[in-house]
């Protein structure tokens, strides 16, 4: 028993101590032999391949590796710009909503409120916002001077058509007007062009409909 004891102790120890110097440079001779074995199995297969020898094996999977990388990166940047291009879009409400702001602003007018046509201004854009600009202190002043208030109410709005990010909205509205020169009560029907400027959106043009 103690014979079997020490037997096993010694082998132990001998299967657990390091390599020596000797083994060690077998190793290594190992690994280089094997790598100088692989690239002389690579040298030969580009030498069929060139000679026509062999099929192009590895130039044909080179090049489905390419298409499926490109088209997995094509893939991925179609999806990602739908999602922006989702994420941007405007809703009907949206041009609804700026379109009777304008026009609560436009069909309204106050005398103690000078600072409606910048307001205006600030909302509009392309050829209205030009047109108006042009008559904005006009219109303050004829306000001012005629003493005037008339109070506008959106009675209904709607999007009629939509081209791109630009969008038709119909506005119908009533303005009661009272003060030195007092007016019956007009119904106004508006034809708006909403379009977005600089991620907002403004009016671009005003139609008054019949």
């Amino acid at each position: 028993m103690t014979r079997r004891a020490g037997t096993g102790s010694t082998s132990a120890g001998a299967s657990d101590r390091e390599p020596s110097t000797s083994d060690r440079t077998l190793l290594a001779q190992d690994r280089a032999a094997r790598a100088q074995l692989r690239n002389a199995r690579d040298d030969l297969l580009d030498a069929e391949v060139a000679a026509g020898l062999r099929a192009g094996v590895r130039p044909i999977w080179w090049f489905v590796v390419a298409v499926v990388t490109i088209g997995a990166v094509v893939a991925a940047a179609t999806g990602v710009s739908a999602w922006v291009r989702a994420a941007d879009a405007y809703t009907d409400d949206d041009y609804r909503h700026t379109a009777t702001e304008v026009a609560s602003l436009l069909l309204s007018a106050d005398p103690a409120d000078p600072d409606r046509a910048r307001r205006i201004l600030d909302h509009a854009t392309g050829g209205f916002h030009d047109e108006f600009a042009q008559s904005a202190r006009s219109y303050t002043d004829y306000v001012r001077r005629s003493g005037t208030v008339g109070d506008a109410t959106v009675g209904g709005s709607g999007v009629s058509a939509r081209s791109g990010d630009d969008a038709t909205v119909l506005v119908s509205a009533l303005v009661d007007y009272r003060g030195q020169q007092q007016a019956p009560t007009r119904e106004f029907r508006l034809k708006m062009l909403v379009v977005p400027d600089d991620g907002e959106l403004k009016v671009g043009a005003v139609r008054y409909l019949p």
